[in-house]
């Protein structure tokens, strides 16, 4: 599987407590396509850090 690199542009809400982690939902661009999705992290700290350009791979 290969993987590609996904720059948030925007957050869609306040993070959340879901199955024991921490989720924002999120706006992000690849290639020139806009999609949304959820990403998830092990501390609150770590998902209020998320802004606009935070890089992850999908």
């Amino acid at each position: 599987m290969n993987l590609v690199d996904c720059y948030v542009t925007r957050i869609l809400g306040e993070p959340y407590r879901k199955f024991g982690a921490w989720w924002v939902d999120v706006e992000y661009d690849s290639w020139g396509r806009i999609s949304s999705t959820q990403l998830m992290f092990r501390t609150k700290e770590a998902a209020l850090a998320v802004t606009a350009g935070h890089v992850f791979q999908a």
